[in-house]
């Protein structure tokens, strides 16, 4: 199969990255799903700092299995992470993903939010999304997989008339184009230098930056779980990246991940 322009220039893109975290790179022109191909490379022994990169996904998703619509201009990753921590740890990867992606964007002159746990929002509206997947046997973790996806260049009419009303793209907040490569190589610096706090156990800074970066804590809201459906204050987060939801009866709820609504 002849090799695209895009897999050419982020081929050799990633040969003069020279960053830390960033240890291979596989860049493909179309995937079902860069997650599903980085979980099949960690199983298979892949290290940590693999990458795997592609200009489209044709079955990308985000939380619950839903479609993460992954149109030509978008960034579309996963990175193998190894972290030597314990399970309670990981929790906080989520953040450091967020974290990431919003130190990247407001680079570029746009103000981002986070909305609880990781999705990033440039005036309200959706610009990009994370999902983690991850094995653990015992106490053990084997790898995460960091999956995010970012609309990059894209034009909104691109995505499907359900969600274009929620979302938004840099290209559209901007009013021109960004280069990919030079956001990709921001990106990087960023997730490098955010993860090392994470693996030197700085980790209440990882917490405190989150909460400077979120607009959910305070505010009343309703989280859909996989199990259930809860309403309450959303007041903090705990050491391990647990939100903290006061219910109106007044009992406190822990929870690790759902859809928060606000």
């Amino acid at each position: 199969m002849k090799e695209t322009k895009f897999v050419t220039k982020t081929t050799n893109f990633s040969k003069n990255l020279h960053i830390d975290l960033v240890k291979k790179m596989l860049v493909f022109d179309e995937v079902n799903s860069t997650n599903i191909t980085a979980k099949e490379l960690a199983q298979a022994g892949a290290e940590e700092g693999t990458v795997v990169i592609a200009r489209k996904q044709h079955h990308g998703r985000g939380r619950f299995d839903r479609i993460w619509q992954s149109p030509d201009g978008g960034v579309y990753l996963s990175i193998i992470l190894q972290p030597k921590k314990s399970t309670e740890n990981i929790s906080l990867l989520p953040l450091v993903a967020a974290l990431t992606v919003a130190r990247t964007i407001t680079l570029y002159g746009l103000h981002t939010t986070i909305k609880w746990p990781n999705d990033v929002q440039v005036n309200g509206k959706k610009i990009a999304g994370i999902l983690l997947e991850s094995e653990i046997r015992g106490h053990e973790v084997i790898y995460v997989v960091v999956g995010i996806g970012i609309n990059l260049n894209i034009d909104r009419k691109d995505l499907s008339a359900d969600i274009q009303p929620r979302s938004t793209s840099m290209f559209h907040e901007l009013g021109s184009p960004v280069d990919y490569h030079e956001f990709l190589r921001t990106f990087f610096m960023q997730f490098d230098r955010i993860y090392s706090l994470f693996v030197d156990h700085k980790f209440q800074r990882i917490i405190d930056e989150w909460k400077i970066q979120t607009d959910t804590l305070g505010k009343t809201i309703c989280v859909q779980t996989s199990t259930e459906t809860l309403q309450g204050i959303a007041f903090d987060i705990d050491q391990s990246g647990f939100l903290l939801l006061r219910k109106e009866n007044g009992e406190i709820k822990k929870i690790l991940s759902g859809d928060c609504l606000y």
